[in-house]
């Protein structure tokens, strides 16, 4: 399954998404502005940061990833789990 899907629809309506034990992608909404050099307007953007240090679960992660595929909210919080054990190998490693 592709965590990272859920983590992006969440990312598109909430400032924070946590992933227990691993880490948390905070949003940050920065407005237009206009380049008055070069006479453009620059538009509105989300950038977006980890913070390996969040590692408490919210449960937001957990309860849409059990909704959006049909499963009960435990086998969601393992199914992150797992996943999280390969991201964390996958960095490790490189």
């Amino acid at each position: 399954m592709m965590i990272e899907k859920h983590i992006s629809a969440l990312l598109y309506r909430y400032q924070c998404v946590t992933i227990p034990n691993f880490g948390a992608f905070i949003t940050e909404t920065v407005s237009a502005r206009y380049n008055e050099t070069t006479n453009t307007f620059v538009p509105p953007k989300k950038t977006i940061l980890f913070n390996s240090l969040l590692q408490q679960n919210d449960g937001l992660l957990a309860n849409h990833i059990a909704l959006e595929e049909n499963i009960s909210f435990k086998e969601a919080l393992t199914l992150i789990q797992e996943q999280c054990i390969l991201w964390k190998d996958a960095l490790n490693s490189n």
